[in-house]
């Protein structure tokens, strides 16, 4: 009898609608993870060097010159943070990428805990303190709208992110994004902006993914490498996923340390990183 009650329930069709309904979604959102899990982790030459909670840091080594890293965090389990120097006015004062390790390090507590910092937005690196190119927002405070926006006209993008409400997009620059609900905002190039695109150079790029393709993003990708061109790091982050990206600040100022280890080394100063931490605050 129960077994004929329960096929009986099932045999009405709106029922049955429903269920169908709900069977699709659930297989296209295990497909859609799936699909992201087996290009992280079978992707050509690219081998993780840390996995821990919604972090993961890959590396592909190369015989004739230095390595590629990519950082994946998912922000339903992992922080991002922007750090800056002393501010003064409109102007940031510089740091040494260590530096701003160590004051993501002060952040650590219980199960939040940094794990990689890497370098940030555009600057004059020749003012000390220093202007944003393309604009910056911190944590709900407003830092610049910008110096160099005529540099490259309709070129220039942000990339804005809400770690507690898990949530990250990038689009063309606008200041309304910076006067939005948006707590974190950087100014960023469109990855056809001439950087001396077809050199390899330093390059540190940023995308963004949907993973569970609900139509909000919610995990970033840093591409670092200081031998790139700007079509390899692009390449690289959409075969990891990422349907949109950007440029951040490059060359000299390349730089990323994880779990205190120095990847990719930079002498200059920087008025902004951008830190990753394992764990939500």
């Amino acid at each position: 009898m129960a077994l004929k009650g329960i096929s009986s329930k099932f045999n009405s069709p709106k029922r049955l609608y429903w269920l169908v309904v709900l069977c699709i979604f659930s297989i296209i959102s295990f497909i859609s993870i799936g699909q992201l899990f087996a290009q992280t982790n079978n992707l050509n030459g690219f081998h993780k060097i840390l996995d821990t909670t919604g972090v993961q840091v890959y590396q592909k080594s190369h015989a004739e010159r230095l390595a590629d890293f990519v950082t994946v965090v998912d922000l339903r389990k992992a922080s991002i943070r922007n750090l800056i120097g002393a501010s003064n006015s409109n102007s940031i004062y510089q740091k040494s990428l260590n530096e701003f390790w160590n004051v993501a390090l002060a952040d650590n507590a219980g199960n939040f805990r940094a794990r990689a910092v890497i370098n940030g937005t555009f600057f004059s690196p020749n003012d000390n303190p220093t202007g944003i190119a393309f604009g910056l927002k911190k944590q709900s405070q407003f830092m610049s709208y910008g110096y160099g926006l005529k540099e490259y006209p309709n070129l220039t993008k942000t990339f804005s992110f809400d770690s507690i409400a898990a949530n990250a997009s990038i689009q063309d620059y606008s200041q309304s994004t910076f006067n939005s609900s948006q707590p974190d905002v950087i100014g960023a190039l469109d990855i056809t902006a001439n950087k001396s695109a077809t050199s390899y150079l330093g390059r540190t790029f940023v995308g963004t993914v949907d993973t569970d393709r609900d139509t909000i993003a919610e995990t970033v990708l840093f591409f670092s490498s200081q031998y790139a061109r700007q079509s390899d790091a692009n390449n690289v982050l959409r075969a990891f996923g990422a349907t949109n990206t950007a440029m951040l600040d490059g060359g000299g100022s390349t730089g990323l340390i994880v779990d205190g280890s120095t990847k990719i080394l930079t002498a200059r100063t920087i008025p902004h990183a951008i830190a990753i931490y394992a764990g939500k605050p």
